[in-house]
């Protein structure tokens, strides 16, 4: 009996998913009959008046941070054009600082009630156009956003069973293997030549946040040798069950940096909720626990640091923003989409889409070669600013 159970939940798990689907495709169906139909003509002209563009983004803290590459790009199509952005509870702080962002918008759809509010805000502002940020399925959310909106121009990626609530649907990547190559097609909508680009994705930090997280760094260990030894950022915390790493392989990996590099500053994070996980890992890692209340300590941080090492895909990609080599522990089959854009870093997959089956011995293997890499770098002269 005890061997049905899983079967039994597995089942359940899929059949409801599949009524989830279901109600999805009806919801669509019904907004088709109140929202006018797309119709392809020639693109606004955006340069000859002002245009006010809303993005929408009210996801995951690493779905804002791939997405300033297509926010910028949009914003610096042309002069004419402010653009505002939609977001979560969760990703709106990864626009603070952001030049390119006119307004940001807090929508958090775990509260029914705060549809009303949005809309009414939406309405009041009189946007243009609105951009819808699903671009590899469909949201009936966003759809019931672009409608709120009121906005005369619609833009998303066409030949979907939404398509008839877009008046510019884009061309859908055919190549692509990014996440954020796979979303650059929407700049097209405004006139920019997306091919040729750089779609790295930038995150702004004020002088003091990087002044503070300076003298955090400081608070670690200084070098007996001279020169500022190597900076390790250890984060232990991941948004997904199925990333979470043991706490004894953190441990490992933290004592084995010590190891390698007796100089080095190795700090550990985590988010708030595991703070005492986080200062347990650093106690048995001879390493240093920091707290980071909120996210724009942690981006603090990791701009300062020499090499990050985490589970979650939302601070690799604050890691490529802010162009500091990182080790990724993540799930084979998301490595294309999610993984590390345009910088140097390695992704160390596990097999089977969760982290539990990743060995330590892989995860030491990459961090020894970024170290290497990091040593072979500082040796040489200085040609350019500091980041």
């Amino acid at each position: 009996m005890a061997d049905r159970w899983p079967r039994f939940s597995l089942a359940v798990h899929f059949r409801l998913k599949q009524v989830n689907q279901r109600a999805n495709a009806i919801l669509i169906y019904l907004l088709s009959r109140i929202m006018p139909a797309g119709v392809a003509h020639e693109r606004p002209d955006w340069g000859a008046r002002p245009h006010r563009i809303l993005y929408l983004r009210y996801d995951r803290i690493g779905d804002m941070i791939v997405s300033t590459s297509l926010i910028e790009a949009i914003a610096t199509s042309h002069p004419s054009i402010t653009l505002d952005v939609l977001a979560s509870p969760l990703n709106a702080l990864v626009l603070a600082e952001n030049p390119h962002v006119g307004s940001v918008i807090v929508f958090d759809r775990k509260r029914p009630l705060d549809f009303m509010r949005v809309r009414r805000e939406l309405r009041r502002r009189r946007y243009d156009a609105v951009v819808d940020c699903m671009i590899l399925s469909p949201s009936t959310t966003s759809l019931f956003l672009m409608l709120a909106s009121g906005a005369r121009w619609r833009i998303g990626v066409g030949g979907r069973r939404d398509a008839f609530a877009f008046t510019h649907p884009v061309a859908a990547a055919t190549s692509a293997v990014h996440h954020i190559d796979h979303s650059s097609v929407l700049a097209s909508a405004f006139g920019v030549e997306t091919s040729g680009r750089d779609w790295r994705s930038k995150i702004y930090l004020s002088p003091a946040e990087r002044l503070t997280a300076r003298r955090r760094w400081a608070q670690g260990w200084a070098s007996e040798h001279g020169g500022r030894p190597p900076r390790v950022l250890v984060n232990i915390s991941a948004g997904h069950p199925r990333r979470r790493w043991p706490d004894e392989r953190f441990a490992a990996v933290a004592d084995h940096i010590r190891q390698r590099e007796p100089d080095a500053s190795v700090m550990v994070i985590a988010a708030p909720a595991e703070t005492d996980r986080g200062q347990r890992v650093a106690a048995a890692g001879g390493a240093l626990f920091v707290n980071t209340p909120t996210l724009r300590e942690a981006f603090g941080l990791i701009s300062e640091a020499d090499l990050v090492v985490t589970p979650d895909t939302g601070l690799s990609h604050a890691a490529s923003a802010l162009g500091i080599p990182a080790v990724v522990l993540i799930p084979l089959h998301i490595v294309g989409l999610w993984g590390l854009y345009g910088t140097p870093g390695r992704c160390v997959p596990s097999a089977d889409g969760n982290l539990l089956s990743l060995a330590v011995a892989p995860v030491l293997a990459a961090i020894d070669a970024l170290l290497e890499e990091i040593g072979a770098s500082q040796t040489q002269p200085v040609t350019s600013d500091s980041r």
